[in-house]
């Protein structure tokens, strides 16, 4: 076992479960010719596989920079940004946000945050909440399973193999290990 995989054997599970969601993306975007991750299939998904990836993304960056003055602003986005178009800068993106993490302490995630987010469709309405890191986290390794669950379609799409587990649930994960039994 080497040094790294004995780390993650100890890191707290909210630590460990991001990086096995990162781990997915990362192998999604090396199975991807550069015009697999850019395609959108309309009318059946409004967005490319990079385009969901950079969402991914963007929310740990919003992590970290809420980790620096304390706040967490949701409704910060790189529309449009290189990510989304370039497997290389996400793969270099996914490899920075797993460093970041294999770096977090305890102290690290118990760090009290401020947020806003977005909340109505209709009109433009923001609100606020107190959070810590670690919450935060066990949120976005939530929302960034719904959307590898989104790419793991966009890919059966394009005829692209996609392990069964990909896009699923740590809860379901359990429910079918257990239907295993």
């Amino acid at each position: 076992m080497s040094l790294r995989e004995k780390r993650v054997d100890q890191m707290l599970p909210v630590i460990k479960g991001n990086l096995e969601g990162l781990k997915q993306a990362k192998e999604i975007v090396e199975r991807l010719s550069d015009s697999a991750y850019t395609q959108v299939y309309t009318p059946y998904l409004q967005s490319s596989i990079g385009q969901h990836l950079r969402h991914i993304i963007d929310n740990y960056f919003t992590l970290i920079q809420g980790l620096e003055n304390s706040h967490i602003d949701y409704n910060w986005r790189r529309r449009g940004a290189l990510v989304e178009q370039s497997r290389q800068t996400a793969l270099a993106e996914l490899d920075e946000l797993s460093n970041w993490l294999i770096n977090l302490d305890e102290k690290d995630i118990e760090q009290k945050l401020s947020l806003v987010s977005e909340v109505c469709l209709a009109e433009t309405k923001s609100d606020f909440a107190q959070s810590n890191l670690h919450r935060e986290l066990i949120f976005v390794a939530s929302h960034s399973i719904h959307h590898i669950a989104i790419i793991s379609m966009n890919m059966r799409l394009q005829e692209i193999e996609v392990p069964e587990h990909y896009g699923l649930a740590p809860a379901t994960a359990t429910f079918l290990r257990q239907q295993d039994q």
